[in-house]
């Protein structure tokens, strides 16, 4: 599935955090253990991947001033709306899916946001809603690669690294074709240490997206240079 102007956002905020992550590699078990392998919160780019449907998810954004409480006053009112609209047509994937997606944004904004363990862990708990809503998704649409890899990085935030790692490397077995999961997986990768295979994973984003279009070339790209030879 090709990302939209929204799944490219969030590809985008994954990145991102996986950037900090990198940047605060000690921290990741504590912060999101995944994901964002930046346990922090991204400061210019974002996800990995994302999978936002046509209609799109209605989630606001965290700005870096943001408080945990901003954030979570915010996205309860979408959370609210997207629930509204699942509950009124649970048998539109559309509907599932921007609810699946609320909850990777909120998440994403929350571990941004957070300054306590406690609030890390409710950002965990976010993306956990989110892996619950991605697997019911799924279970309907096994073939949804941008929704594979958003279950991967939610996966991570939640502080699960291995399994989040097993998932990415399981997808580019069976499909290499798709550079987010390379990108992402890189990323989970680097923040375990794993340089060696960050670095071939990295490659392998560059060559799946030549022509930049989830933007993982420029992203990948940045980290091979970051990581030097």
């Amino acid at each position: 599935m090709a990302f939209n102007r929204n799944q490219t956002r969030r590809m985008q905020v994954a990145l991102v955090l996986g950037v900090l992550a990198v940047a605060v590699v000690l921290l990741i078990v504590v912060l999101s253990g995944a994901l964002t392998p930046r346990a922090a919160m991204p400061s210019g780019s974002s996800s990995a991947a994302s999978a936002t449907t046509a209609a799109g998810a209605t989630s606001g954004t965290a700005s870096g001033s943001e408080s945990s409480t901003d954030v979570d006053a915010s996205f309860s009112v979408t959370e609210q709306q997207l629930k509204a609209q699942y509950e009124a047509d649970p048998s539109n994937p559309a509907a599932l899916l921007n609810l699946a997606n609320g909850y990777f944004d909120w998440g994403a904004a929350a571990m941004g946001a957070a300054t306590t363990d406690e609030q890390r862990a409710h950002a965990r708990e976010l993306f956990s809603k989110a892996i619950d809503s991605y697997n019911e998704y799924l279970d309907k649409n096994p073939s949804s690669k941008s929704v594979i890899v958003d279950r991967a990085i939610s996966i991570y935030y939640t502080g699960d690294v291995t399994r989040a790692i097993q998932e990415l490397e399981t997808f580019t077995q069976e499909d290499g074709s798709f550079g987010p999961a390379w990108a992402n997986l890189g990323m989970f990768y680097e923040g375990a240490g794993r340089t060696d295979d960050a670095r071939a994973a990295y490659e392998r984003a560059i060559e799946a997206d030549p022509d930049n279009t989830y933007q993982v070339k420029t992203y990948a790209q940045q980290r091979l240079d970051a990581l030097g030879s």
